[in-house]
């Protein structure tokens, strides 16, 4: 037996407040009823749907990850810019306070630092500009042998001696165990290093 809805003037107003620019799957949850429910009284109203069902299924996605995700995330899974999406936010009245707007950030700060420490591992370049250390130690000997006349290779965690210094190999060795490689100075590479007479 199906129940009788009794529609009270506040669930009218909200229906005819939402209807039109609100999925009727929201609607329904508001009202407490079925979606066939509010179809049936909106179409007894009067009350027609004004936005584009495209609008409403980004609105819908925009309500489901508001508080988890960033505006430029959800731009890129919905094909549209962040303007648009803090404009279809501020339309169906969504807001973030301060501290979920900072756990949003944080989220994806970490996320970003997470991809350049994978990107840095496997030797490819940086796509931010955010600065990661992956191996403070490592990136402290680096630093060290470069002042000694070591030479960083482009790939971070090749270095190369020249002929011509006095090699460290204590120093060498604990790079070695660090990930470090230490290899000869390409003779074309000397000849350029070399003091025009």
């Amino acid at each position: 037996m199906k129940r009788h809805i009794i529609w009270d003037d506040s669930m009218i107003e909200t229906l005819a407040n939402l209807y039109p620019v609100e999925t009727t799957s929201h609607v329904a949850s508001i009202l407490g009823v079925c979606e066939n429910t509010v179809k049936k009284k909106a179409k007894e109203l009067g009350i027609e749907k004004y936005a584009k069902s495209e609008w409403l299924s980004r609105a819908e996605y925009i309500r489901n990850h508001f508080n988890t995700k960033s505006f430029t995330e959800i731009g890129k899974v919905l094909g549209i810019s962040k303007n648009s999406v803090s404009r279809i936010a501020g339309q169906i009245g969504l807001r973030r306070t301060d501290k979920e707007t900072s756990s949003v950030i944080s989220r994806v700060r970490t996320d970003l630092i997470k991809r350049e420490k994978r990107r840095m591992i496997f030797g490819l370049d940086p796509i931010t500009n955010i600065k990661v250390v992956t191996n403070r130690p490592r990136i402290k000997l680096r630093a060290w042998l470069k002042t000694k006349g070591y030479i960083v290779a482009d790939k971070k965690n090749v270095m190369y001696y020249p002929a011509d210094i006095v090699r460290l190999h204590t120093q060498e060795s604990r790079g070695t165990r660090m990930g470090l490689h230490f290899l000869p100075l390409p003779i074309e590479d000397q000849l350029v290093l070399q003091p025009a007479i």
